[in-house]
């Protein structure tokens, strides 16, 4: 097997392995018409040329003088094209741009001198390649070959970035039931999980854009099967002019080429391997399995190539769940197990004896109670935390998955080249929610095509149009796998609850019921959640004159959103507000706060659009130093909903602004305390968003490069942020409770909507944006110094920062000023309102991150290993107090201070051709020979959390809950922790009265990692080109548990306990031990 790594991150190393072989050609050398072989589309709308490599260097002769005039051809050997031929100018320097990731063969000749061939190039998706050609004086029929092999130094970017291709990602030692890039790109210096995805750099996920071969997409890996591709790349820090996020992923699809090759594999996911989650008390068995096909070759050789794919996963699986429910006292009303008393709301006194008489119980509530919630069935008697436990019968995620894949390239001209690429995928899902009978069903159907032509005009100018949509369609509710969620019009005639569904829509729903410190009932409710669409279309011109490359690019990108019928049928707030205690506020049927959308709006679509304009060059100053530098202008115009039925907010006046057509579709129903006016609400777009980026590198020798670079980018938003199509149009009413000893409550079930003309119970909330479109902007700075320590190892050392201003965000900013008078909905600013949601743009955001790697590439032993320690912060992530938001840093939750990996690939040293037993028979060597071991190990603090309390008000601000006070660390020493007691919560407490609490925000610190994972793989060769490998891969082999953050509302007794672990399926797969099989067959 051929020596790889798990991954590359932007190259360490320059140099050519030598394998040195002179010989002489059989005949005078021929001259080889021009012929130039186009780029694949790797480049995109929203990445631009960045899929694409480019290959430079410098001639000298054996004396280290340049030499110019001579001639560079570059061929791609698996299909047999012709690339590329230039001619070195008066400083010996040579340029290819643009050209598709591959391998490539260089030929250097000159009368004069011995020719140079460099063989087995690898240029990758982004990279700036640099091979130098050594002339030595001669026979031109005389070869001097060398062996380039991957690059491992990065000389002529500032860019930092990562990338692994096809063979690596077949090797990876992960265990991966999605077959996304997340768990290779958390491998990369600066990328860390978060969830299902990753953060880059301290960069969100928002800030990130995908592309597939350069096509961009808002699917965030619902598309992107990496089984389909030949490599992925990551921009990390620097990202060129020609993006427009700050970070960004492109995914290059495998091609067909002139021999026929194909592969087959199976992979076996099976419990009786895996280890048992912690808090399972029994293992659920179940299966998965993953097969994939793939075949490509010639249509017409050198002309025509097709690679065509299907993979599917098949998941016969369930899940293991875990619940808080009331234990058996309490549904019959019983607190007496409870410490508190419970408070009678009609009296102000407790109830005799903590319990609730069985008359004063909810007709409602007992429905519920009785249908939908189950008895404790784990912990004990008494146990109030994770005390239900079940298994739901299908995974947790999608049961199966199909996604066939199709590519077609073709030669037009030697000058003109087309491809189209189509791939598809369909997952059925059958979810668990909450409790046993919340289930629910969805059905997702991506689709993805492109299409390019690039021609190029001649060595110096290539030109490049290329068109992608994509479309991706869910559906929630309907039956899949034979199992039918609950309809939500059924249920409410069940519990008998009335004013939740006024318009009589039948779909799968059920009306929301949020009980503090139990898990909630609901679910989600039915419709077509989604079908959007997305046009692109991306034009780039590539010219290079002397010693500039100039890239010239226009991008514009069409989006279109449909939401179907998704009906609403209530939601309610069980807090203790009323009683002392949630449930028994739940068992009185007496909210805290209900919500409801009586007549939804239905079937509606909204669209936006992107334009971007970049140019950006390419200068080589000489051949140790060259600066890139660009400018980049995007251009958002707002988002509009096809009905015209939009809204914003006044804050000047206090009135909700309409389109003045649409003033006769303001509903009835909307309070006459609010005024509506005619006017403007659509968004003027920002149109300064001029963004330069520049980077250096300079070679101080050939083992030696210190290089770094500067960006501004504009900070993405949201394609539909700002497009408010609900407001007046569609009465969202929400009411607060108002109760007096004595003295009935504002409502109740089985009805809890008191009516609108209830003044002082106000029920409206809206949302604010600015009618100028203000986008922040990220600035990102990175300097790095890397050497070659010996052949092959390089190391590099790196600070890497950003600081954002300027940053969006949004906050509820009806409160009044705290203070130790008593909340009343007047003293609000504006008290027709509950919340204003006001959109802001002065946040800040900060970020500074030191980095080392040492990397070794190429040959039976590779390594990657890196450390980063970084600091993420941000000024407006507490926003409870709308007039003191901002200057308070706090941490990003979800970037770890401290993060290393460590990835190894040795190709063991036994069989034919190897260090031991090389002169092995055939048997022998089809026993000891072909074996190999991968291993990827991560290491790393926890990400941070808040600490919160609930159940009362104290800033008197109508703000019941929020952050406590801090009177001590709150974190405990590492071997004081345990899954009960993860923080120490008297460290916390409620706010005195007149002020929110000061503990900030994100303080408490999870969970580490410290995981470990190998693979074990036999390959066997036959005869030609067939081989059978078999993988043994084991996710967290020894099993080190991680847990997820813990409760943190100090005011329940679950406070500092633990009921989950990381999810197995996080990119670091840091959850349980899981084992797979896997053969492989390729031909």
């Amino acid at each position: 097997m051929a020596g790889h790594n798990l991954f590359s991150v932007t190259p360490l190393v320059t140099g050519l392995r030598s394998r040195r072989r002179v010989h002489m050609r059989p005949g005078p050398f021929n001259a080889i018409p021009l012929v130039l072989a186009v780029v694949s589309l790797c480049a995109g709308p929203v990445l631009a040329q960045s899929g694409l490599a480019s290959l430079r260097g410098t001639v000298r002769d054996a004396t280290g003088a340049v030499i110019p005039g001579a001639t560079l051809t570059l061929s791609e050997p698996a299909t047999d094209t012709l690339v590329r031929t230039v001619v070195s100018d008066d400083v010996g320097s040579y340029e290819m741009p643009d050209l598709r990731p591959g391998t490539y063969r260089l030929q250097v000749e000159l009368q004069g001198f011995k020719t140079f061939v460099s063989e087995n190039v690898l240029l990758e998706s982004g990279q700036t390649r640099r091979v130098d050609a050594a002339l030595d004086v001669g026979d031109a029929r005389e070869e001097v070959t060398v062996v380039a092999g991957a690059q491992v130094l990065t000389t002529d970017t500032g860019q930092i970035s990562g990338r692994f291709n096809a063979e690596e990602y077949q090797k990876s030692a992960f265990v991966d039931v999605f077959p996304s890039p997340f768990a290779m790109f958390s491998t990369q210096p600066g990328v860390q999980g978060s969830g299902w995805g990753v953060v880059v750099a301290g960069q969100p996920r928002s800030q990130m854009v995908e592309a597939m071969d350069g096509v961009h997409s808002r699917a965030q890996g619902q598309t992107n099967n990496t089984n389909f591709m030949e490599e992925v790349s990551v921009d990390i820090v620097n990202a060129p002019a020609d993006s427009s996020r700050v970070t960004s992923y492109n995914m290059v699809s495998k091609r067909g080429q002139n021999e026929f090759r194909g592969m087959a594999y199976y992979e076996h996911f099976n419990s009786a391997l895996n280890a048992k989650p912690f808090f399972e008390t029994e293992e659920v068995p179940f299966k998965l399995h993953e097969w994939q096909l793939e075949l490509g070759g010639p249509v017409f050789r050198n002309k025509t190539f097709f690679y065509g794919s299907w993979a599917a996963q098949r998941i016969p699986e369930g899940s293991f769940n875990l619940a808080t429910v009331p234990t058996p006292q309490m549904h019959d009303g019983d607190f007496s197990e409870v410490g508190t008393p419970i408070m009678d709301p009609l009296t102000g006194t407790p109830f005799p004896n903590n319990r609730i008489p069985a008359e004063r119980l909810s007709s409602v509530a007992l429905a519920a109670q009785e249908n939908f919630i189950p008895l404790p069935n784990r912990g004990g008697e008494g146990a109030l935390a994770n005390n239900f436990e079940w298994v739901h019968p299908f995974h947790w995620d999608y049961t199966k998955g199909d996604w066939p894949f199709v590519r077609i390239d073709h030669n037009l001209s030697d000058s003109n080249t087309l491809y189209g690429r189509w791939m598809t995928r369909r997952t059925p899902y059958v979810l668990v929610t909450n409790l046993p009978k919340f289930f629910w069903t969805r059905l997702r159907d991506h689709q993805r095509v492109v299409l390019s032509d690039t021609h190029v005009f001649s060595p110096a100018v290539v030109n490049t149009v290329r068109v992608g949509y994509s479309r991706d369609f869910i559906e929630d509710g309907e039956e899949q796998h034979g199992e039918v969620a609950i309809n939500g019009a059924d249920a409410v005639a069940t519990l008998g609850l009335q004013g939740v569904n006024p318009d009589g829509f039948s779909a799968a729903g059920f009306p929301a019921m949020d009980i503090t410190g139990f898990s909630n009932l609901s679910t989600v409710t039915g419709g077509i959640k989604s079908d959007n669409d997305e046009l692109t279309f991306e034009q780039s011109l590539t010219w290079t004159t002397g010693r500039h490359v100039w890239n010239f690019g226009v991008q514009y990108l069409t989006y279109e959103d449909f939401e179907g019928v998704v009906p609403n049928y209530g939601s309610f707030t069980f807090n203790g507000e009323i009683t002392g205690h949630p449930y028994a506020d739940f068992l009185l049927g007496i909210p805290f706060e209900s919500s409801r959308v009586p007549h939804p709006l239905v079937n509606r679509r909204q669209t936006s659009k992107e334009i971007g304009l970049y140019v950006r060059d390419s200068f080589k100053v000489n051949a140790n130093l060259t600066l890139d530098y660009g400018l980049r202008w995007d251009y958002f115009p707002a988002a509009r909903y096809e009905d015209g039925l939009m809204y914003n907010w006044d804050k000047a006046t206090g009135a909700v602004i309409v389109p003045s057509d649409a003033l006769d579709a303001v509903s009835a129903l909307y309070p006459d305390t609010i005024e509506v006016r005619g006017g403007d609400v659509i968004a003027e777009p920002e149109t300064g968003n001029l963004r330069p980026r520049a980077s250096v590198a300079y070679r101080i020798n050939e083992r030696t490069v210190i290089r770094g670079g500067y960006g501004a980018f504009t900070e993405r938003i949201g394609e539909f942020r700002g497009a408010q199509g609900g407001g007046p149009f569609e009465i969202d009413e929400t009411f607060q409770n108002v109760i007096q000893p004595g003295d009935a409550p504002l409502f109740a079930f089985p009805n809890p909507f008191p009516g609108l003309a209830f003044a002082s119970v106000p029920s409206q909330s809206v949302s604010s944006y600015p009618l100028q479109t203000d986008n922040g902007t990220i600035h990102q700075f990175n300097v790095s110094v890397e050497r070659e320590l010996v052949s092959r190892v390089g190391l590099r050392l790196s600070y890497i920062g950003s600081r954002s201003v300027g940053l969006n965000y949004s906050l509820n900013i009806n409160k009044p000023e705290p203070s130790t008078t008593p909340f009343t909905t007047d003293r609000r600013p504006s008290p027709q309102f509950v919340n204003i949601d006001e959109v802001r743009s002065d946040g800040s955001a900060r970020y500074d991150a030191f980095q080392v790697q040492v990397q070794k590439r190429g040959g039976p032993f590779t390594f990657n290993a890196h450390y980063t320690w970084a600091r993420d912060q941000a000024d407006y992530l507490n926003e409870e107090n709308p007039n003191d938001v901002t200057g308070h840093w706090a941490n990003a939750a979800a970037t770890r201070r401290h993060y290393a990996m460590v990835n190894t690939s040795w190709e063991l040293p036994f069989g034919r051709g190897r260090r031991i037993l090389s002169d092995a028979s055939p048997l022998v060597d089809r026993l000891v020979g072909g074996w190999a071991i991968s291993t990827v190990s991560y290491f790393g603090s926890g990400t941070f959390f808040t600490p919160s309390f609930s159940g009362s008000d104290p800033s008197n601000t109508g703000t019941f809950g929020g952050i406590p006070d801090r009177i001590g660390s709150g974190n405990l020493p590492a071997d004081q922790r345990e899954p009960t007691r993860w923080f120490n919560p008297d460290d916390f407490a409620v706010p005195p009265n007149g002020r929110f609490g000061n503990a900030g925000v994100n303080i408490l610190e999870g969970d580490g990692l410290h995981v470990h994972h190998v693979s074990l793989a036999k390959e066997t060769r036959f005869a030609g080109d067939m081989s059978l490998t078999f993988a043994l891969t084991a996710s967290n082999i020894f099993d080190q548990v991680h847990f997820s953050n813990p409760a943190s509302n100090i005011s329940t007794a679950t406070v500092g306990t633990i009921s989950g672990v990381m999810s197995d399926f996080q990119p670091e797969r840091a959850g349980r031990r899981m084992v797979t099989l896997k053969g492989i067959v390729r031909f």
